[in-house]
């Protein structure tokens, strides 16, 4: 049984194998192999509330988990966020441009599942009024169908984001004929469905407020108001706005391009627009928790003492970051637009950032994926500057850690100053930090581990267990072992402080929409328009004080810019792969060029972390890790090849493929 539930409630998938097409050359796409439990025909399922119910579960059933960063969903450990050390990783195999048309790995074939997805959602909109049970409240079918209204347009927009153009299909396909669709549309015509398709269901879904609390987790308003202004986020973005790459090669049967040359500015207005919408409707603010005797101080910068939210002082900008994603008191907050909890959401969250050597772990496939020391670099200083900035002044690249900061790292156990624990000024047996991260700010310490960090145990004589990832250590390399934090740096961005199990004692949200993706999105669509406009800079600098960071004064376009995206990879990391598309329709993906400190500015090259093969002081220098491949073809997933062969002529394959 495979299942979607919320904290507050659970939605049961319930889910058997079907036979729903059939023909020498039928489209792989469009079958569905897994519906709905035990019916003798198909027509027989629609008219009972309980059956109804299961047949809309099923619609939520086919969502990807998008905590899977190493296998299910691996482009957060497959871009430049993660690294998972397995060969067998779809995260690795992604990285290194393992797959190919005809040799696509299944949990990689997201053409498959997602039209599979959407052939379910077909059915029961085209069914679901056949529902005549006394028990069903009167309506209560209709919120059922936006749901899945819903949920057909946010896979169609997975299916935009990795392959670009998709076929339009808004119903079932009858096999007995010849004329089933398998021409793609083009991207306008994509987005245009889309975007017609979310309007409507805007119109009737219900404000997040109107949701009682067992429903919590059902798509609201300002959900479906989000996907579309992401959708329109995307068309607006250099990949398809003018890009004229694909003019001539990249064409329908027509000859017209799938990609529409002309660069067009009014698809960053629609988009702005779309963004501005949501911040309107007034229900969502950023989660900003008071400070109290246990914040750390904020760094040295000027306005650190303006209040929020006009700065950064008066909250807690640590438990305000870690509220949003480590569970308790908060997982239901202001920020919120939509999440999802499916499948095993909770231990996977927690394990991708938890130590083998701690008294609870029972499980050697801690840590699958792991950050990469181009993430680690890019988050600011406690004073809001980059480490470039602060290079041999606030920053050090070099070696461990001597001395606290004064700040997040104490250094002792005993202190009560800072919600991270470090213990290697009080312990010979304890390893130190490495000196890069020091002074960072509080985003660094919600989001990654590190190397002499402590985790929280149900042990009186050792209540706080400090990880040391030296080669042959409990938590380092053994030359048998690949899954293992070879990069130095965990992801705890899903590890509640108070957690002492491997498998977390509080469930984890996956957030697929949040207010501080609205605001640098709106931010960065109003730059594209008119970067002298004030608002850029409002609604940037909001998600900045959030995390205890000065805000920034407005610049030129291209500096304005820059700070957006460097603000996204901070900000949304590890996030349902947000980085990655980033990357792509940005076009900054196939980049070759190096930064300072040697770090990939695309999505190939050299990916560092930490001396995994040193057993000494050596395992704090920066070292290759590996190598990622990414190729301009790769800006668009390649179909399978039995989708081309079959339909030649009218199903086209991806640019360079």
């Amino acid at each position: 049984m495979k299942r979607f539930f919320c904290e507050k409630c659970k939605i049961y998938v319930i889910i058997l194998t079907v036979t729903l097409c059939a023909g020498t050359y039928s489209c792989n796409y469009l079958e569905s192999e897994e519906y709905l439990h035990e019916v003798d025909a198909l027509n027989d399922i629609w008219f009972s509330r309980k059956n109804i119910r299961e047949a809309w579960a099923a619609c939520y059933g086919r969502l990807p988990i998008l905590h899977s960063r190493e296998a299910s969903w691996p482009f957060s450990g497959g871009g430049d966020e993660g690294y998972g050390g397995r060969d067998v990783y779809q995260c690795l195999q992604l990285a290194q441009g393992k797959y190919h048309p005809d040799n696509i790995p299944d949990g990689l074939n997201f053409w498959k599942n997602m039209y599979r997805s959407i052939r379910i959602c077909n059915q029961f909109l085209e069914n679901s009024h056949l529902a005549n049970d006394r028990l069903l409240a009167e309506g209560e079918v209709e919120t059922y169908n936006m749901d899945v209204r819903f949920l057909r347009a946010y896979y169609y927009s997975l299916l935009l984001e990795i392959y670009g153009p998709f076929v339009i299909i808004d119903h079932t396909v009858d096999y007995s004929l010849e004329d089933y669709p398998t021409t793609r549309n083009t991207v306008d015509e994509c987005v245009d469905f889309l975007v017609n398709e979310l309007n409507a269901v805007i119109e009737k879904l219900p404000h997040q407020a109107d949701i009682i609390q067992t429903d919590l987790g059902r798509p609201s308003k300002g959900a479906a108001m989000a996907l579309k202004a992401r959708v329109l986020l995307w068309a607006a973005s250099k990949l398809v706005n003018g890009n004229k790459d694909y003019e001539t090669t990249f064409v329908n049967p027509d000859g017209v391009p799938y990609i529409n040359p002309e660069y067009k500015r009014e698809k960053w207005d629609s988009a702005a627009k779309a963004y501005r919408d949501i911040i309107d409707l007034g229900y969502y603010e950023l989660l900003a928790l008071p400070a109290d005797e246990k914040t750390v101080p904020l760094g040295d910068f000027p306005g650190n003492d303006v209040q929020w939210p006009d700065g950064p002082a008066n909250i807690d900008p640590y438990r305000s970051y870690k509220a949003l994603f480590a569970g308790g008191i908060n997982y239901w907050n202001s920020e919120v637009i939509w999440q999802i909890n499916i499948g095993n959401q909770q231990a996977d969250c927690t394990l991708l950032g938890w130590p083998r050597g701690h008294k609870s772990t029972s499980s050697m496939y801690t840590g699958k994926v792991v950050a990469i020391q181009k993430i680690v670099d890019a988050f600011f200083m406690n004073n809001g500057k980059t480490i470039e900035e602060e290079n041999n002044a606030l920053y050090n690249d070099m070696g461990p850690a001597t001395a606290g900061d004064g700040f997040y790292i104490q250094g002792r156990e005993t202190s009560e100053a800072s919600p991270v624990k470090t213990n290697w000024l009080a312990s010979a047996i304890v390893q130190a930090p490495p000196a890069r991260c020091l002074n960072r700010e509080a985003r660094f310490y919600a989001t990654l581990g590190f190397q002499g960090r402590g985790w929280k145990q149900d042990d009186l004589a050792t209540p706080y267990y400090y990880i040391d990832m030296r080669f042959s250590a409990l938590d380092g390399y053994f030359e048998t072992d690949r899954p293992s934090f070879r990069s130095g740096y965990l992801i705890v961005k899903w590890v509640n402080d108070e957690d002492i199990t491997y498998s977390g004692n509080y469930p984890k949200q996956c957030p697929v929409f949040r207010l501080a993706e609205v605001y640098l999105s709106y931010a960065e669509a109003l730059n594209e328009i008119d970067p002298t406009n004030p608002d850029i800079v409002k609604y940037l600098n909001l998600v900045r004080y959030r995390a205890g960071l000065p805000g920034y004064e407005l610049a030129s376009q291209d500096t304005n810019r820059e700070r957006i995206k460097r603000e996204r990879y901070v900000e949304l990391a590890f996030e349902t792969g947000r980085r990655y598309f980033d990357m792509r329709r940005w076009m900054d993906a196939e980049k070759v060029q190096r930064d300072s400190w040697g770090n990939s500015l695309g999505l190939g090259g050299l990916v560092y972390g930490c001396n995994y093969l040193a057993g000494d002081g050596g395992f704090y220098d920066r070292y290759a890790l590996e190598g990622y491949i990414f190729k301009k073809r790769d800006y668009f997933f390649p179909l399978p090849y039995i989708e081309v062969a079959n339909h030649w002529g009218t199903m086209h394959q991806n640019p360079g493929w």
